[in-house]
């Protein structure tokens, strides 16, 4: 996880992840010195390629002739992809 670039704590997995799920155009807030971070292009490139292989595998590459089992696999592809996503977004501080 990453830490906050102003006091040095680590960002809890449960408030970045609820952070991802919202509107990431605004900052993340630090909870021990409440400084503004932003996520880095990097960071939005790399949660845009998370779930790229969820997307390429339900809609162009099903293997499996049933549909509600290509729909399942895909569902737990995002779901893994989701939970793992707080660990490879990065954090800059937000000059204002």
């Amino acid at each position: 996880m990453q830490q906050c670039k102003n006091c040095h704590t680590q960002f809890k997995w449960k408030k970045v992840y609820r952070y991802l799920w919202g509107p990431i155009i605004k900052p993340f807030i630090c909870h021990a010195c409440n400084q503004e971070h932003l996520i880095t292009m990097k960071g939005r490139v790399m949660l845009s390629l998370l779930f790229l292989p969820t997307t390429l595998f339900i809609l162009f590459l099903p293997p499996f002739q049933n549909i509600l089992l290509n729909l399942g696999i895909g569902i737990l592809l995002m779901l893994f992809g989701s939970l793992l996503s707080p660990f490879l977004v990065r954090f800059k501080l937000n000059a204002q």
